[in-house]
C-alpha cells in the first residue's frame, strides 16, 4: 500500500502565491497538496500539479446539505485524489446529522467515483468521539478523516483512561482504564480512510512540540491508533493511503505572546512527521 503524504496548504501564504508554493511542496518532497480553497482556474492548476508530480486533497466545508452539493461541484474540476469534508454543525441533533451524512452520501455516490471522508472537527458533526461513534454505528457507509487530536482536546483525555472513585487528600482522582472510549477509537479507526498526522494532547489540538519531551509521549500515542489504522487499510488490500502532517500556524500553533512567533515552526514539524511516516510505515 502506497503513503501519499500531502502538505497542508494552511498557513503556507508567506512562501508566495500558490503556484510558488506548489513547487516548494515539491521541492520538499510532498506527494502533493490539501487544499480548501484554491485561487487557480482548474486548467491552470491541474497543469501545474501534474508538472510537478503532485496530487490534491480537496477541502470542502459544507454544514448543510445544499452546502455539500455546491462544495462538491466546485472541487471536481479539481481533480483531486480523495476529498475531505467538514461537514454538519456540533449542535445538530443526532437524527438531523444521520440525515446530514446519509444525504451527503447519496450526493457524492451520484456525482464522483472519488471518495468523500468527513473529519473528525470541532465545531462539526463529528466533533466527538463518542458522536463520532454513534454515526458510524448507524451509517455503514460514512467513512472519515481521522483527525484524533480533537478527540484528545474534547474529552480532555488520551481515550483510554477516565477519573473514578473519589478525590484523594491532594484533590486527586484515580484514573482507570475506560472499555468505552477504547470502542469509541476502535470504530473510529476501522473507518478511517485518510489521517491528519497532527498531534494534539489534553488541553491542544496542536501540541507546544510533538518532537520533544511530553509531546513525544503524545506522539507515540497517536502512532499506536495511526499504525492499526494502515494495518487494516493493507488487510482491506487498499492500494494508497493519503496522510496529511497538518500543523497550523498561529494561533492554532502555541505562539510567544509578544511576537507570536510558534515556539514550534509548523513547516518544520510538517517535514519532521513525513519522514516520521516514511520511515516507520512505509514498505
Amino acid at each position: 500500500m502506497d503513503l501519499k503524504i500531502t502538505k497542508c496548504d494552511w498557513g503556507m501564504e508567506y512562501l508566495g502565491d500558490l503556484s510558488s508554493r506548489l513547487q516548494a511542496f515539491s521541492d520538499a518532497g510532498y506527494d502533493g497538496i490539501e487544499c480548501f480553497f484554491i485561487d487557480l482556474d482548474p486548467s491552470d492548476f491541474k497543469e501545474q500539479v501534474s508538472q510537478l508530480g503532485l496530487e490534491l486533497n480537496a477541502g470542502m466545508v459544507a454544514p448543510t446539505v445544499e452546502a455539500f452539493r455546491a462544495e462538491l461541484a466546485r472541487v471536481l474540476p479539481y481533480n483531486p485524489t480523495i476529498i475531505n469534508c467538514h461537514g454538519g454543525r456540533d449542535y445538530y441533533e443526532f437524527d438531523q446529522g444521520k440525515t446530514f451524512f446519509k444525504e451527503c452520501i447519496e450526493i457524492a455516490k451520484g456525482e464522483t467515483d472519488i471518495e468523500v471522508v468527513h473529519e473528525t472537527h470541532r465545531r462539526c458533526a463529528l466533533y466527538s468521539p463518542w458522536g463520532t461513534r454513534r454515526y458510524l454505528e448507524a451509517i455503514p457507509d460514512l467513512f472519515i478523516c481521522a483527525d484524533f487530536s480533537h478527540f484528545t482536546v474534547v474529552s480532555e483525555g488520551n481515550m483510554k483512561l477516565s477519573t473514578a472513585g473519589s478525590p484523594d487528600e491532594n484533590g486527586l482522582m484515580a484514573l482507570v482504564p475506560d472499555p468505552e472510549k477504547e470502542a469509541m477509537m476502535d470504530i473510529a479507526i476501522e473507518r478511517t480512510h485518510h489521517i491528519h498526522a497532527r498531534v494534539g494532547d489534553l488541553h491542544r489540538p496542536q501540541c507546544l512540540d510533538p518532537r520533544v519531551g511530553i509531546g513525544l509521549e503524545w506522539t507515540e500515542l497517536y502512532e499506536e491508533w495511526w499504525q492499526r489504522i494502515l494495518d487494516l487499510r493493507r488487510e482491506e488490500g487498499r492500494s494508497f493511503m493519503t496522510v496529511c502532517p497538518e500543523f497550523g500556524p498561529p494561533p492554532y500553533a502555541p505562539a510567544d505572546p509578544v511576537t507570536n512567533k510558534a515556539y514550534s515552526d509548523p513547516w518544520d514539524l510538517s517535514l519532521w512527521m513525513m519522514g516520521r511516516f516514511r520511515d516507520r510505515y512505509e514498505v
